[in-house]
């Protein structure tokens, strides 16, 4: 009980000592403030990368692989026909099932250019023509109705799954049993997506496409709307944009990507006409760049807060200069060594305690400021928080230690006499 009236005391004076001098005090804890702040907003921000990172890579499924076509030139094209490869194609997907045993499945994804009539001129949705599997495999939500069946693929039929903005832009006409014109084809709507918050990126070599924007069409359909959706030479498989290789467990990806590369060279005849794209290595690389933007912007903050210690630590010894008689009284009235330390040091960690909460309360504002105008994600977490202020009380403990004991150790009676 004592020791915390006694402790009570000492912040008591340190606070009336403060408030003497409020401008000296403000403007010592601007590095602070500014180092706090920034520590806050690098940590926001770098939260908020991480995050966008992880939700990318995710959506791509972190046990799956990517085979993707490459646009190529006319010269680029002689040569791949020349090595006897038709492109990307299912046949692609069937030697991958035959030749890697941990594949679980394939879905194949042809991506078309083609009119749409039935939309308003808001939004020009995106034909893909897809596998029914597709949707599972990348974890698509449906809204309302379903998503393309086998069934619909052996039998021919023409029907398409909408996204929510196409579905919504159509307005009445956009609802399950409707039809939307794609060239000059008539399409059943027989699924509407789940709204999904998202926007057309890139993770890695694979662009995340905005799904709210897309109708899904089956792949036997694609070549009724796109005349580039054709059939590969003399095999009659169709041509498609994109394999997503669907492995049993995540363990089992980077194992067999050695497996899916050899099949892929002797279905190509060595053609370099497609690129394979594993999420999980994206996963890593995207780890390891964050750990950097981390220790640089990391020792950024530092250097900020510790240029607000050095600024913190002269106007300490400064206040000790100015108040050495005062020390010296205190001494003569039994004042010990220690408490001259704690009072000094209580003024230092109030300073510094002071200008974290105005530092995090402005950083705050900053963080809100660059996801409105810069359109960054930011993520405030409780580390984000606590430890800038944890941060800027150790360094009023630090940089204050010195100013502290240089008050402490004056001789009373020297301390006395000073004019």
């Amino acid at each position: 009980m004592q020791l915390n009236r006694k402790l009570f005391k000492f912040i008591t004076l340190a606070v009336k000592s403060l408030l003497q001098h409020k401008l000296r005090a403000t403007l010592s804890i601007l590095g602070v403030v500014c180092g706090v702040a920034a520590v806050l907003s690098m940590l926001s921000i770098g939260e908020g990368a991480k995050r966008e990172s992880l939700s990318q890579i995710e959506q791509l499924g972190t046990r799956n692989i990517y085979v993707k076509s490459i646009p190529l030139t006319e010269t680029q094209e002689r040569k791949s026909r020349a090595k006897l490869s038709q492109g990307l194609t299912l046949f692609d997907a069937q030697q991958i099932i035959n030749g890697c045993r941990d594949v679980q499945e394939i879905a194949g994804l042809r991506e078309l250019k083609a009119s749409v009539f039935g939309a308003t001129k808001d939004i020009m949705p995106q034909i893909v023509s897809c596998s029914p599997n597709y949707a599972s495999m990348l974890k698509i939500p449906v809204f309302d109705g379903r998503f393309i069946s086998d069934l619909d693929m052996q039998e021919g039929k023409l029907v398409c799954v909408i996204g929510h903005n196409v579905a919504k832009n159509m307005g009445a006409s956009g609802s399950i049993g409707n039809y939307l014109r794609i060239e000059n084809s008539l399409f059943k709507i027989i699924g509407i997506l789940r709204r999904i918050e998202s926007r057309e990126r890139k993770a890695g070599a694979i662009s995340l496409r905005n799904y709210n924007d897309l109708v899904f069409i089956p792949l036997t359909a694609a070549s009724l709307v796109s005349k580039s959706a054709s059939v590969s030479g003399a095999t009659a498989w169709p041509e498609v944009t994109e394999l997503v290789v669907g492995m049993s467990t995540a363990q089992q990806v980077l194992k067999s990507v050695p497996a899916v590369r050899r099949t892929l060279e002797i279905t190509h005849g060595g053609a370099d006409d497609y690129q394979i794209v594993v999420p999980q290595e994206l996963l890593n690389q995207s780890r390891k760049i964050q750990r950097t933007f981390n220790i640089v912007l990391g020792s950024i903050a530092f250097i900020s807060l510790l240029v607000g210690g050095i600024g913190i630590m002269n106007i300490m010894l400064a206040t000790v200069s100015e108040r050495t008689k005062e020390i010296g009284v205190r001494r003569a009235f039994g004042a010990t060594y220690s408490d001259i330390i704690i009072q000094f040091l209580a003024e230092s960690i109030i300073l510094t305690f002071t200008g974290g909460i105005i530092g995090i309360i402005i950083g705050l504002g900053g963080v809100w400021l660059i996801s409105a105008i810069a359109k960054w994600n930011t993520a405030i977490t409780m580390l984000s928080l606590v430890l800038p202020l944890l941060t800027s009380i150790l360094v009023g403990i630090f940089f204050g230690l010195y100013p502290a004991y240089a008050a402490a150790k004056m001789d009373p009676i020297a301390a006395l006499r000073y004019e």
